[in-house]
C-alpha cells in the first residue's frame, strides 16, 4: 500500500514564505520603533522640539533686545555681584577661581566668565543675559519634551506647556538678566526628565543623566540641595515601581546619591574650606544668608505662617497671574487622578515641591521677600517664579487628556490665551520683576553717583570694602582693593586695612552712613594715622572719595 503522498515546495512557495517571514520580521521592527519613549519616537519629535527652540530664541532675543532699551537688563543689585565675581575670575588685579568667592554658589559665575571678560559685554549686563537667555531656551525644550512623554502621539500639549513657560511676562524679563536663576531651572528640568524618561523607558542611563543634571543645579541655587535631595528619595520608590530587585534597588539609588548629591555637596564644602577655612562658611560664615538674616529686622513675615502665605501667594499672582495659577490647579487635579502617583509622576512632584521649601526658608527666616500688602516694598518675588515650572508641565498634561479632538484647539487657546495676557502685562507696566528692578535702582542712586565720580575722576588703584558698594566699584572694578585681592598667595586685605598705601592704593572709597551703615573701610580708616594727608575728593550720600599723597 502506498504511504501518503509528500509534497515538495517548489521554488515560488519558498520564495513567498521568505518574504512572509521578512514582511513580518520588518514590521515588528516598526511595531518596536513606534512605541513611545524609543528613539524612533525622540526622532520624530525633534521636529516639534526645534519649532519650540526658534520660538523660544527669538523670543528671547526680542525681550532682551526690549529690555536694553528700557535700560531694566541691570537692576536687580544682585546682577552688579553676579557679573563682578564672572569678571573677577578672569580679569583684573587679582584672577582665579578663588575670586569666585565662598557664598554664591560658582556655576552661573563660571558660565558668565565665558562672557564678562569682554568689556561691553560686563557693563550693559549681556555677559550674563547670553547665559540666562541660553538657559530660557533649554528649559523651553525640556518642558516640551517631559509633556511629550506623557503625550507621545500629540504635539500640540507640548507646544501648550512651552507657551505657558515662554510667554510668562516676568519670565521674560527675568531671561534677560544676570541673575541666576535660569541656569537652575535649566538643569533641574534637565534632572527632572531624565527621571521621568528611566521611569517610562527602565534605562538606567536616563538615571545617570538625571544624577549629572542633579550634580550641576546643585552648583547654581541652593534650592537645588533640596530639589537633589527630594530626588535620591524617589529613586528607590520608582525602582521599585519598575520591578528593580532590591539589589538593583540599592545601586541605583547610590549611583544618584554619589552623582546627583555627594559630589557637588562635598565639593563645595571642601572648595568653602580651602578658601574660607571652615566647611560651612557659606551657611554660617559672613555675609552669608545666616549672617545677613541676622541684621535684618523689618521682615514682618518671618515667623508668622500667615504672612508667610500671604506674601508667597501674592509673589505667584504677581509672577504668573490668576490664569495661569487656576489652570495649572486644575492640571494638578487632573495629573494626580490620571497617573494616580504612578513612577514617571513623581519627579514632577518633586519639582513643583520646591514651592514649599521656599515657603519653609521664609518662615524660618532663611531668606527675605518684601510683597505688598505683607511688607511696603518688593523684594525677591522672583522666588516664585519658579511655579512657571510645574504649571507648564500641568498645563500640557491637562491639554492631552482632553478629547482627542478638541485638543489641537486648546492647545492653540493656551497658546493665544498666554501670548495675550503677556502683551497686556507689557502694556499696563504689570510686570512685577521690573518694579523691583526699578525700586532697586532707584535705592542706588548714591552709588551710581559715586560710581560715575570714581570713573570719570580718579585713576590708579582703589580700595574700598566690596559688600554692600558693588553699584560704586561697578565701573571701575578692574582697579579695585578687596577683601578678595592677593598679591602671590597672600590675602592683602588686612594689611590694606591697617595702611591703603603699602598695598599699592592710590585711593580709598570709605560708606560712613546711609540705610546700609558703615562699612568695613570706614570703620578702619576713618580718622586713622593711616590717612593722614589724604585729599578727599569727593564727599556725598555717607561716601568719601579720598586721594592717597604719592
Amino acid at each position: 500500500m502506498a504511504g501518503p503522498m509528500t509534497t515538495i515546495p517548489s521554488d515560488r512557495t519558498r520564495a513567498d514564505a521568505v518574504g512572509s517571514l521578512t514582511q513580518e520580521i520588518q514590521l515588528r521592527h516598526l511595531t518596536r520603533l513606534r512605541r513611545p519613549g524609543d528613539p524612533g519616537q525622540e526622532h520624530r519629535a525633534d521636529r516639534g522640539a526645534i519649532v519650540v527652540a526658534v520660538t523660544a530664541s527669538v523670543l528671547a532675543v526680542v525681550a532682551c533686545v526690549y529690555f536694553y532699551r528700557t535700560g531694566h537688563l541691570l537692576g536687580y543689585h544682585d546682577t552688579y555681584s553676579h557679573l563682578e565675581i564672572s569678571r573677577r575670575i578672569l580679569t583684573g588685579r587679582t584672577t582665579g577661581i578663588a575670586q569666585l568667592g565662598a557664598i554664591w554658589l560658582p556655576l552661573p559665575h563660571i558660565l558668565q566668565s565665558l562672557f564678562a571678560w569682554n568689556t561691553t559685554l560686563y557693563t550693559t549686563g549681556l555677559a550674563g543675559s547670553i547665559v540666562s537667555m541660553t538657559s530660557f531656551v533649554a528649559c523651553a525644550v525640556l518642558i516640551y519634551r517631559i509633556i511629550r512623554v506623557y503625550s507621545p502621539d500629540r504635539v500640540s500639549p507640548g507646544y501648550a506647556g512651552a507657551a505657558v513657560f515662554m510667554l510668562g511676562a516676568n519670565m521674560l524679563h527675568h531671561q534677560s538678566t544676570s541673575m541666576d536663576e535660569l541656569p537652575f531651572y535649566a538643569f533641574a528640568l534637565a534632572a527632572t526628565y531624565g527621571m521621568i524618561r528611566w521611569a517610562d523607558t527602565e534605562r538606567p542611563t536616563f538615571l545617570l543623566q538625571a544624577s549629572l543634571a542633579s550634580m550641576l543645579a546643585m552648583l547654581c541655587r541652593y534650592e537645588g540641595w533640596f530639589l537633589a535631595g527630594m530626588l535620591t528619595l524617589v529613586v528607590p520608590v520608582i525602582a521599585r515601581r519598575i520591578g528593580c530587585s532590591w539589589p538593583d534597588t540599592r545601586g541605583l539609588t547610590g549611583m544618584f546619591a554619589a552623582f546627583g548629591v555627594l559630589t557637588s555637596s562635598i565639593g563645595w564644602m571642601l572648595y568653602n574650606w580651602m578658601i574660607a577655612g571652615s566647611p560651612l562658611n557659606f551657611l554660617t560664615g559672613p555675609n552669608s544668608s545666616a549672617d545677613q538674616m541676622a541684621r535684618r529686622t523689618t521682615d514682618v513675615e518671618t515667623g508668622n505662617l500667615g504672612k508667610t502665605l500671604l506674601a508667597y501667594g501674592n509673589a505667584l499672582l504677581a509672577d504668573h497671574g490668576l490664569v495661569v495659577i487656576v489652570v495649572a490647579a486644575i492640571g494638578l487635579l487632573v495629573f494626580l487622578i490620571g497617573e494616580r502617583l504612578s513612577a514617571r509622576s513623581l519627579p514632577v512632584l518633586v519639582l513643583g515641591s520646591i514651592m514649599p521649601f521656599f515657603l519653609y526658608t521664609i518662615y524660618r527666616g532663611q531668606a527675605p521677600i518684601g510683597m505688598p500688602p505683607v511688607n511696603e516694598y518688593l523684594l525677591n518675588a522672583r522666588f516664585a517664579l519658579v511655579g512657571a515650572l510645574p504649571a507648564a508641565i500641568l498645563t500640557g498634561y491637562l491639554v492631552s487628556r482632553l478629547p482627542r479632538r478638541v485638543i489641537p484647539s486648546a492647545a492653540l487657546i493656551v497658546v493665544v490665551g498666554m501670548a495675550g495676557l503677556s502683551i497686556t502685562a507689557f502694556r499696563q507696566d504689570g510686570l512685577v520683576s521690573v518694579r523691583e528692578v526699578t525700586e532697586d535702582l532707584s535705592a542706588q542712586q548714591d552709588q551710581v553717583r559715586v560710581a560715575d565720580f570714581l570713573a570719570a575722576h580718579t585713576s590708579g588703584p582703589i580700595m574700598l570694602d566690596l559688600v554692600g558698594n558693588e553699584r560704586a566699584a561697578f565701573p571701575v572694578l578692574d582697579r579695585v582693593i578687596y577683601d578678595g585681592t592677593k598679591i602671590g598667595r597672600a590675602n592683602v586685605w588686612k594689611r590694606a586695612l591697617a595702611s591703603p598705601r603699602s598695598v599699592g592704593a592710590h585711593v580709598v572709597l570709605m560708606r560712613g552712613a546711609g540705610p546700609r551703615g558703615a562699612d568695613a573701610v570706614f570703620t578702619a580708616l576713618h580718622g586713622a594715622a593711616a590717612m593722614t594727608g589724604a585729599e578727599v575728593l569727593y564727599e556725598a550720600d555717607g561716601y568719601i572719595v579720598y586721594q592717597l599723597p604719592s
